[in-house]
């Protein structure tokens, strides 16, 4: 840094308040109690903006929670060159929890063999114009926006630059989930710290890369956010992400990661001098393993002699004993447990009215808590359910009204819905004139949506 030059400002607005770096070695964070994803007035920021005023701070870097901007990625079933922003929307409305329109997502397509990924980034619009809005009322011009997500990927990708699941710590309770491959985020994910939600999040790494079991960086298990950041020349206590702007491309110190396992932890090389002093403790161990050696030789020699004195020919007698049958009762087979939090989506694929509602009604008597409607997109003239691989499709089968033979069919890992019960028969059991479709035309890919 030239001498008396401004130092790099990075704001990390955040909905219990504002965090404020300097990318200096002292004095270099600050916090504020006002909120920047709301709506605020110019006297609500008129302590924030003197603030910058007297430091004349005029240039930042943002940092996004992932939560108003999620990266997501879809699976197209056949290689596609081209999408219009409306079909991607499609494919992305139900992967988060706020509105979006064709201005709220950017994406990019990464062909693979027969198929293609659509790697997409989708903006919450109502709160970034808020914050916006409010950067702009401090009179600040914004450099660079970086998810968390992103910055972080960005800096980690100079140790590790492969395929991963990288998890950061959001909170005390939840991680924010990434993966990751060649510094490119693929899927991002706020989790609860337990080993189910970790799991589910690897059929992903499957669905995108066939990689079953991708290597996962945990906090503190093989990865220390302090020690990472120190390697970067830079105060221990900044938070990683902060090193995509304020650490450039320096290139940290080899051997700060362990690659092996989650469970293996991070142990630090031992000084030259711990090695000297552990050499007599070895000599004292080698010295004591070579009595005891010494010591169980002669036991057991002396047993032989002993032996050999009691029976001359050398025959050794034993007893044979015959097995005792046994009675092993038969489990009496019960019906799986489903897990009653799981998503299910009904589809009407007749002309009959209120037939989703039906079944949704069933569904809910049965304890679900999740159930989407809808209409299917093409008529059906039977019934199905569709299931993941760990959910029977029997269970539904036995349960509700009309399906007992209904076709089944597995979805794939990172289908939205975990089950889809597609109603193609008049379930009162009277007849009814099912419409014939009229043809539109479409593309010649299919969207599918795997996430």
């Amino acid at each position: 840094m030239a001498l008396f030059s401004k130092p790099k400002v990075a704001l990390w607005p955040k909905a219990d308040g504002l965090d404020i770096y300097f990318n200096q070695s002292e004095n270099n964070h600050l916090s504020f109690e006002t909120d920047l994803w709301q709506f605020q007035n110019e006297d609500s920021l008129k302590n924030l903006a003197d603030f910058f005023k007297k430091r004349k701070v005029t240039d930042v870097y943002v940092l996004l929670d992932d939560k108003y901007v999620a990266t997501k990625t879809f699976i197209y079933d056949s290689v596609v060159n081209h999408l219009n922003p409306e079909d991607v929307v499609t494919l992305a409305k139900d992967s988060v929890d706020f509105p979006i329109s064709p201005e709220s997502v950017t994406f990019d397509l990464k062909s693979q063999e027969n198929r293609t990924l659509v790697r997409t980034s989708i903006f919450n619009q109502e709160k970034f114009h808020l914050l916006r809005d409010n950067l702009s009322k401090l009179g600040l011009n914004v450099l660079e926006y970086k998810t968390v997500s992103e910055a972080v990927i960005n800096v980690f990708s100079q140790i590790d630059n492969g395929q991963y699941f990288f998890f950061y710590p959001s909170s005390t309770t939840e991680y924010l989930a990434v993966l990751a491959e060649k510094g490119e985020v693929y899927l991002t994910s706020t989790i609860k710290k337990t080993l189910p939600e970790l799991k589910k999040l690897l059929n992903y790494a499957g669905a995108y890369f066939g990689n079953k079991e991708p290597l996962q960086y945990l906090p503190n298990e093989n990865y220390r956010e302090n020690e990472i950041v120190a390697r970067f020349q830079k105060p221990s206590d900044f938070p990683l992400p902060l090193l995509a702007f304020f650490a450039g491309q320096i290139k940290p110190a080899p051997a700060i990661i362990k690659t092996e396992t989650v469970n293996t932890p991070f142990t630090p090389p031992m000084e030259e001098n711990n090695k000297k002093n552990l050499l007599p403790i070895i000599a004292v161990f080698l010295v004591t393993l070579i009595a005891a050696s010494l010591i169980v030789w002669y036991v057991l020699n002396h047993n032989k002699s002993q032996d050999d004195l009691n029976n001359p020919g050398g025959e050794t007698q034993t007893e044979e004993v015959s097995p005792i049958p046994t009675e092993v009762e038969t489990p009496t087979p019960t019906q799986a447990e489903i897990d009653k939090d799981i998503k299910i989506q009904v589809l009407n694929g007749t002309e009959i009215n209120g037939q989703a509602a039906t079944i949704k009604g069933e569904l809910v008597k049965l304890g679900f808590t999740n159930v989407a409607t809808g209409n299917s997109s093409s008529p059906a003239t039977a019934n199905k359910i569709s299931t993941k691989a760990s959910i029977p499709a029997s269970y539904f089968a036995d349960n509700l009204t009309s399906f007992q033979n209904a076709d089944t069919d597995q979805l794939a890992a990172s289908s939205s819905y975990d089950v889809v019960i597609l109603i193609g028969t008049n379930l009162s059991g009277t007849s009814t004139t099912t419409a014939t479709p009229t043809k539109t035309g479409t593309s010649s890919a299919t969207p599918t949506v795997k996430y």
